[in-house]
């Protein structure tokens, strides 16, 4: 297991696993932005894929929307965050194929035996 990348304080940690479980059996996805190294907001948003419970994906509208209140609040986005429900916190190959990202870090959390856990992925 590699270092992580992202320092964020526990609140912003505790939200995105309570917001990404209300999706469950779905995935869920949102946004982590901040300054530099360091998360400051998490932005949940819907997941509007076809097959939900083994994909995600944003209308891009909303995810239009959050960029520009990223900016609005002065910060960067940092890290596309999703949510495996059954599978581990590594990208799949459907991930890793539609991954359009380049400059962010790709997060996973996995929903293991009831307990989140995740890894960042520079993908």
């Amino acid at each position: 297991m590699t270092a992580r990348q992202l320092q964020l304080p526990d609140a912003v940690l505790q939200q995105t696993f309570a917001d990404l479980e209300v999706c469950l059996p779905a995935e869920g996805v949102g946004l982590w932005s901040g300054k530099g190294r360091d998360v400051l907001t998490w932005t949940p948003l819907a997941n509007v894929s076809p097959a939900p419970r083994t994909s995600y994906r944003v209308h891009p509208q909303e995810w239009l929307d959050a960029l520009q209140r990223c900016s609005v609040r002065g910060e960067q986005p940092l890290a596309i965050v999703h949510s495996h429900p059954t599978a581990p916190a590594v990208p799949s190959a459907r991930d890793r194929a539609e991954w359009y990202y380049p400059d962010l870090l790709c997060v996973v959390v996995a929903f293991v035996n009831n307990q989140p856990v995740w890894q960042e992925y520079k993908m």
